[in-house]
C-alpha cells in the first residue's frame, strides 16, 4: 500500500512538471490533457485519477509557487507591521532570487501572470489564471492599505494605484526577462526597479 501511494505521488509530480512545461511552451488554451499525458509519460487515465480537469492542474501548479514571506504577510494582515512596504520590498527581492534560479518556478509564474487569453468564452483554466493574477494584487492592496493606515503612503499614491503599479512592474519585468531570452540580470533590474519603486511610495520621514 506504501509504495502504491509513492508511486501516485510521483505519478502527480510527474504530471505537474510536464503541464508547467507545456503549458509554458504553448500557452493555457493551446495545451490540452493529452499533450501533458505525452509529456509526462503517462495515460490520460493517469491524470484523471489526480485532476478532473486543466483548470485543477492549474491550481495545483499554483500552490507550488514558494513565497518566502507568506507566512509574514498572513501575520502582518492579521496581527500588523511595522513596515508593510519593507515588507512587500523584502519579500519581492526573495522571489526575484527564486525565479532568477529555479526554472520550475519561472514556468509556473510565467503561466500565472502571461498565459492569460481574454476572450469572451475563457476557459475554466484562464478563468484560473486570472484568479490567481486577482490574489496577488489581493494581497497587495492588503498590505499596503496597512501602510496607509499608518500614515506611511506617500501622498499622491492611493492603494489601488500603488498596488496596480507594483504588480504591473514586477510582471512586466519578468515578462521582459524572459522575451529577452534572460539577457539581462533579473535580481540586479528587479532589485533596483522593486527598491525605487518603494522608495516613492514612502511617506517622507517613513522609512525604517
Amino acid at each position: 500500500m506504501r509504495r502504491t501511494k509513492e508511486d501516485a505521488a510521483k505519478t502527480r509530480e510527474e504530471v505537474l512538471t510536464a503541464a508547467a512545461e507545456v503549458f509554458y511552451e504553448s500557452g493555457v488554451s493551446g495545451s490540452s490533457l493529452d499533450k501533458i499525458a505525452k509529456r509526462a509519460g503517462v495515460t490520460r487515465g493517469a491524470i484523471y485519477w489526480h485532476f478532473k480537469d486543466k483548470a485543477e492542474v492549474l491550481t495545483a501548479l499554483h500552490s507550488q509557487i514558494k513565497l518566502p514571506q507568506e507566512a509574514i504577510i498572513t501575520d502582518a494582515l492579521e496581527y500588523g507591521h511595522d513596515d508593510p512596504l519593507g515588507l512587500i520590498e523584502a519579500g519581492s527581492m526573495s522571489v526575484l532570487h527564486i525565479l532568477a534560479e529555479d526554472e520550475h518556478q519561472q514556468r509556473i509564474f510565467a503561466i500565472m501572470t502571461l498565459s492569460c487569453e481574454f476572450t469572451e468564452d475563457m476557459s475554466d483554466a484562464t478563468a484560473r489564471v486570472m484568479a490567481a493574477n486577482a490574489e496577488m494584487y489581493g494581497k497587495l492592496q492588503n498590505i499596503i492599505r496597512l501602510a496607509a493606515r499608518q500614515n506611511m503612503l506617500a501622498s499622491g499614491w492611493t492603494v489601488d494605484t500603488a498596488a496596480r503599479a507594483f504588480q504591473c512592474s514586477v510582471n512586466g519585468l519578468f515578462g521582459e526577462w524572459l522575451r529577452s531570452g534572460k539577457s539581462f540580470s533579473l535580481v540586479e533590474v528587479g532589485e533596483k526597479l522593486v527598491t525605487t519603486l518603494i522608495g516613492s511610495m514612502r511617506a517622507p520621514g517613513s522609512a525604517n
